[in-house]
């Protein structure tokens, strides 16, 4: 016990009528029923002086009343995680002098949470209204709970939340027992079957394709015929503000070709401009960089648009590799100028990044065919072409050697090229 109590004052008889009123205040409390969200308890090391004196002594745990229901299929709750992620959610709120478009934050329960390359969203109820947290490194983003959810034509599914990482965050017809979403844009389509939340219908998915370049559709998944309904836009979000501010060099050449990379891809990435630039090679009007936040790296690419005569397209390739900790790995990249690109035959290139120790300011690597060649190197990134030699072809070896600025070798291993 703590040694606070050791200077309470001396023990004194309570007045009867002090005495009668608390204790019918007690029993009076004690008859009232619980509140929906959260109940208080006492601690252990609590003391409450009624009959004896008339000090009173408590130190309170707010914890909550309602365990968040079990989530079924895919869906998980990572505890820790949802209640930073709502704590600085309600601080964003607090700064934006919104709280009053919200109900307290001792009214938000965790639903689910999903968390992906630093990207991190909290489906919750806010005094029973869904709502989505969502959490970067650098942002906070927080769908309006008073906003009527943009529904399909004809069904209760809308969309709350359509961030710009792509996130796409809504609710599904309750008389839906099965869902999926279809996302297409000027290039590509993708379908993902929806696991959303029994108790609220909530669901989440991460797109990570920029919102104005991207179509949703949800699909029932019922046992009739399928049937497609397009989501018009969300509404707007309450919120999406830069908490943690994290901007990277746009001005060398690295950063300038990393940062207009990255704002005309479609595939979006969490905090992009907090990514520093690394190397950067060009050729034949092809463009690749790379760039790393901490231990996330990726790599952008340029090449002319064959469909569309005089204009470029850039794509971004995210760091995929879940064990960040080896000492290098090659990051996967499609070929530039492939025979599906509609490129002229045999102007085809493939971007080699590899992933090296921090420490290495140089590299060179060989096929053992033959052929080979130096690494353009910068903080711990490395690029190069694949020789046009050499069959970008599964299985193919790649022998590196790094070294740091005294030519100490810091690596010096094979890796595969895909």
């Amino acid at each position: 016990m703590s040694d606070d109590l050791r200077e309470l004052p001396p023990r004194r008889t309570l007045p009867d009528d002090v005495r009668d009123r608390l204790r019918a205040e007690v029993r009076q409390g004690l008859a009232k029923p619980r509140q929906k969200t959260h109940v208080w308890y006492a601690a252990a090391a609590a003391v409450l002086v009624l009959a004896a004196g008339a000090v009173v002594v408590t130190r309170q745990l707010r914890q909550p009343a309602e365990t968040p229901p079990a989530v079924t299929g895919g869906l998980t709750l990572d505890a820790e995680l949802a209640t930073s992620s709502l704590d600085r959610c309600w601080a964003a709120v607090q700064a934006a002098g919104k709280t009053d478009r919200v109900p307290p934050r001792a009214d938000w329960v965790p639903l689910f949470t999903e968390e992906a390359a630093g990207d991190a969203v909290v489906a919750a109820t806010a005094a029973g209204k869904p709502m989505f947290c969502e959490t970067t490194g650098t942002t906070v983003t927080l769908s309006d709970p008073g906003a009527t959810p943009a529904y399909a034509v004809g069904t209760r599914s809308g969309l709350l939340l359509h961030s710009a990482t792509g996130l796409a965050a809504g609710v599904v017809d309750p008389a839906w027992p099965k869902a999926s979403l279809a996302a297409s844009t000027l290039r590509s389509s993708s379908g993902t079957d929806l696991e959303f939340s029994p108790v609220s219908h909530q669901f989440v998915t991460l797109t990570r394709t920029a919102p104005d370049r991207t179509r949703l559709a949800l699909i029932d998944g019922g046992s009739g015929p399928p049937r497609k309904a397009d989501l018009p836009p969300a509404p707007a979000p309450l919120l999406s503000v830069t908490d943690r501010p994290d901007a990277a060099d746009r001005t060398s050449p690295a950063g300038r070709a990393l940062g207009d990379c990255l704002a005309d891809a479609e595939e979006v990435v969490p905090d992009a401009a907090a990514y520093r630039p690394g190397p950067l090679v060009t050729e034949d009007g092809y463009q690749v960089v790379m760039g790393r936040r901490g231990d996330r790296v990726l790599v952008c690419t340029r090449e002319p648009d064959y469909q569309r005569p005089g204009r470029t397209q850039a794509r971004v390739y995210p760091d995929l590799v879940e064990n960040r900790q080896v000492p290098a790995r090659v990051l996967l990249v499609s070929t530039l100028g492939g025979t599906e690109s509609g490129a002229a035959p045999g102007k085809a290139r493939t971007p080699f990044p590899v992933v090296l120790p921090a420490s290495a300011t140089s590299a060179g690597f060989e096929f053992g065919a033959g052929g080979g060649a130096d690494l353009v190197v910068t903080d711990g990134m490395a690029l190069a072409w694949v020789p046009r030699s050499v069959a970008a072809t599964p299985g193919v070896k790649v022998h590196v050697r790094a070294w740091d600025a005294k030519d100490n070798l810091v690596y010096d291993g094979w890796l595969p090229l895909f």
